[in-house]
């Protein structure tokens, strides 16, 4: 039962590495023999991703941590208001978010086409979890972020080992230098923009709401597009499988002030400022098409929030005793809004999919200055190896910084008494690890 990939405009066919794009500029989109699938196998699987394997890629070595199969929840304020409400909660993914989905797949994937280990551009979610699985895997993972990002991620990013290279302020402009980095480096992109494997692995949320809910509606935070995408994927491919007649709705949620794929589907001029929702600040999302695309094939529509009423969100959600980011409780007052505005009938089966953790969603305003993560962790790490100055730490970085942030890194970590100054050659300032600094690694560090 294989995997097929043959370019529909110029018919040429991928069997290993398979890019986004084929190199006559079509779109690729992967699929299988659906006539000899048989769903009825699934049933005798254990749930998570990998249960669905007929309609995931093949893989040599599967790189799992039990991702997947996430509860299907009641949820009290349908009760409420009469309605048939129910929360797929993410949060319960190995790393805490639904990337894990996309990450099982890819990596176990990738693990045949590279030696060096992988990279992706992240705005937090998924460099989280390919620094949990490319630790499993015993690979090197490097993860390039944006400079705004929540400071729970970054801590559970650096903590699983990952190598963190800050770069832009938002996730689009990483991807590119993410890209320039796996054919410089040789290491295998999950970036979910440049790996449409990834994407067959977050699908398989569809197919556990079918086996679970069989939905009308499915209401899904969106900032890249990939996940309303690969949602929208997977109820196809039941359909084409004959265990749908009808595809659920899709309704894409968007922060007003990062609105650039919900505002296209409702016409509206879209903004692309920095929201607290700091998982969907994508300002020029790559895949909005493709997410415009599965909405209004489905049926659905979008919703856009107010910054007032995500702390709204987040409440009523910690009432059904579930804690998520910023950026997933927004589903909750775009799903009110709908609600008010006469959207669902009585016997609809609604699906709020809550996509990520409120313990990774801690953000800062001042974009984490004294925050021990990234370049800070990776000076520290040197100085744990020996004396050096300034220009010296300088060279050895491998990023994209100026000479003179490294000096201001220096003043932060003298400032927080995690260095010192060890000694003095002409106009050199050499530094070395405090006593408090070299136990802040430790714990990090596992000992």
């Amino acid at each position: 039962m294989g995997m097929k990939l043959r370019c529909p405009s110029c018919g040429m066919v991928y069997s290993s590495i398979i890019p986004p794009l084929c190199s006559c500029g079509e779109r690729l989109e992967i699929t299988y023999d659906y006539e000899r699938v048989d769903p009825s196998k699934w049933s005798y699987r254990r749930p998570g991703v990998w249960r669905y394997l007929e309609l995931l890629p093949p893989v040599k070595e599967r790189i799992t941590l039990y991702e997947g199969g996430t509860p299907v929840i009641a949820s009290k304020l349908g009760e409420e208001l009469g309605l048939n409400v129910y929360l797929k909660d993410e949060t319960r993914n190995p790393t805490g978010s639904f990337r894990d989905r996309l990450i099982t797949v890819a990596l176990s994937y990738g693990l045949s086409y590279t030696r060096n280990g992988f990279v992706i551009a992240s705005n937090g979610n998924g460099a989280a979890s390919l620094a949990a699985y490319a630790s499993r895997a015993g690979r090197p993972a490097y993860t390039v972020v944006p400079r705004l990002i929540e400071a729970g991620k970054l801590a559970q990013i650096v903590a699983l080992g990952a190598k963190v290279i800050r770069y832009g302020e938002s996730v689009d402009e990483g991807i590119s230098y993410a890209e320039g980095l796996a054919e410089g480096k040789g290491l295998y992109n999950v970036t979910p923009e440049s790996n449409i494997v990834g994407l067959e692995g977050q699908k398989t949320l569809a197919f556990e709401l079918w086996e679970e809910v069989k939905p009308t509606h499915v209401i899904v935070p969106t900032g890249s597009g990939s996940n309303i995408y690969s949602i929208h994927k997977g109820f196809v491919e039941l359909k084409k499988i004959g265990l749908l007649d009808e595809l659920p709705r899709l309704v894409a949620v968007q922060a007003e002030r990062c609105s650039p794929i919900a505002s296209e589907v409702l016409g509206v001029e879209p903004r692309v400022e920095a929201t607290k929702a700091l998982a969907l600040y994508v300002k020029s999302p790559l895949m909005k098409e493709l997410a415009v695309n599965a909405v209004t094939e489905s049926g659905g529509t979008a919703v856009l929030v107010g910054e007032d009423e995500l702390d709204l969100g987040q409440k009523l959600l910690a009432r059904e005793g579930i804690f998520a980011e910023y950026s997933s409780s927004l589903v909750v007052p775009a799903f009110m809004e709908l609600v008010e505005g006469g959207y669902f009938e009585r016997d609809d089966r609604i699906v709020l999919v809550i996509t990520s953790s409120g313990l990774k969603g801690q953000y800062s305003e001042t974009r984490e200055k004294f925050a021990v993560g990234g370049t800070k962790l990776e000076i520290l790490r040197m100085l744990r190896e020996k004396t050096m100055y300034g220009y010296e730490i300088w060279e050895a970085l491998e990023k994209p910084l100026r000479y003179q942030a490294v000096y201001q890194h220096l003043r932060e970590l003298e400032s927080m008494g995690l260095i010192e100054e060890a000694k003095r050659k002409g106009r050199r300032v050499y530094y070395t690890l405090t006593r408090r600094g070299l136990h802040l690694l430790e714990s990090l560090d596992g000992g």
